[in-house]
């Protein structure tokens, strides 16, 4: 196993420090905004900017152990991009379905009428 380059790893050091700066800001706002839709808004940036970033950091620092560990670090990468907005999502709309009040201070409050929900057999039977 070759030693990482001292500009790789420096690189990687900034890029640790602003994944855990993302993670702080999140926990930080999810502590402090007023509802529900609000709160959820700061850890999924969080997640989609800090995890990303950690494992960048990773990725560098084991660039030149392998194959294998780096590439676990690019799919964490594309894991966390497909899968945090689109259950951020799902969480906003199950809320609004349920009529989860959000707070008056939020500006652009989210409907609270659900998602219309389209019946397939439905729709292919009037066609």
């Amino acid at each position: 196993m070759s030693e990482p380059a001292t500009p790789l790893l420096f690189v990687a050091a900034v890029a640790a420090w602003m994944g855990s700066f993302f993670f702080l800001a999140g926990a930080i706002g999810f502590l402090r905004l007023p509802d529900f839709y609000t709160r959820v808004h700061a850890p999924t940036k969080a997640a989609t900017l800090g995890i990303p970033l950690m494992a960048f950091a990773s990725m560098l620092v084991h660039l030149g152990a392998g194959f294998e560990i780096w590439m676990e670090d690019v799919l964490i990468i594309l894991f966390v991009f497909l899968t945090v907005p689109v259950s951020t999502q799902i969480l906003i709309r199950a809320a609004a379905a349920r009529k989860v009040p959000s707070s008056p201070e939020t500006v652009g409050r989210p409907s609270i009428e659900p998602v219309e929900r389209v019946d397939v057999d439905r729709v292919n039977q009037e066609e």
